[in-house]
């Protein structure tokens, strides 16, 4: 589901996402470590560094969009760097799931180094291994194409709850008309557009 991607070294870090926001390698400094904006991050070979403009992308936008207490769902999670930033932000319950068994070794090794095991839950699978779960108030979901982002849409909004929100990313203007053209069938529609170099990151909605 998401780009395999080597860790930078220590010198790539910490990266300041925001005021509230610090992504911090074990190794940093212990000033980085304390600081309670920070998150400790181990990628691995899981998607989700902080430093592809998708990620950053999506971290400014569940800084803007969630509330305190909001249950938060995490889709293809990667390094759980997304479940941990809401968390970190606020989030009352925060799952985060991954068809990838080492994506989701690597996501619960770092929801363990940020002590936020009561909050965040990681789970192997694809969204069905959730049921009928209630409706989430915030669904994350940083694909890895724009046919991927269509075709997940239906799911992610029977996932998201009335007037819930969506941040649906990883895909590129040539496959962003399919995008929106899929959003009505899945009784969504666009709050937001952001872009970062040649990638974009929708705000959606879900709709009564």
């Amino acid at each position: 589901m998401h780009r395999p991607t080597s860790f930078g070294s220590e010198k790539d870090m910490p990266i300041w996402i925001s005021d509230r926001l610090i992504l911090a390698f074990p190794a940093d400094a212990e000033y980085i470590k304390a600081d309670p904006r920070a998150i400790i991050l181990e990628a691995g070979q899981a998607f989700g560094t902080g430093t592809h403009p998708t990620t950053q992308m999506c971290l400014r936008e569940i800084e803007a969009q969630l509330v305190a207490g909001d249950h938060v769902l995490d889709v293809g999670t990667g390094s759980g760097i997304l479940a941990i930033a809401a968390a970190r932000l606020g989030a009352g319950k925060v799952v985060a799931i991954d068809v990838n068994p080492h994506a989701c070794r690597v996501a619960r090794a770092n929801v363990g180094h940020n002590s936020l095991d009561r909050v965040v839950t990681v789970a192997a699978g694809t969204p069905d291994i959730l049921g009928r779960a209630e409706g989430f108030h915030l669904v994350l979901a940083n694909l890895d194409s724009a046919g991927g982002a269509k075709s997940w849409l239906p799911i992610l909004s029977r996932l998201c709850r009335t007037g819930g929100k969506i941040i649906l990313s990883g895909f590129q203007p040539p496959g962003e008309g399919a995008v929106v053209a899929a959003l009505g069938g899945a009784n969504l529609r666009r709050l937001d557009r952001r872009a970062q170099g040649s990638w974009i990151t929708f705000l959606l909605e879900k709709q009564p």
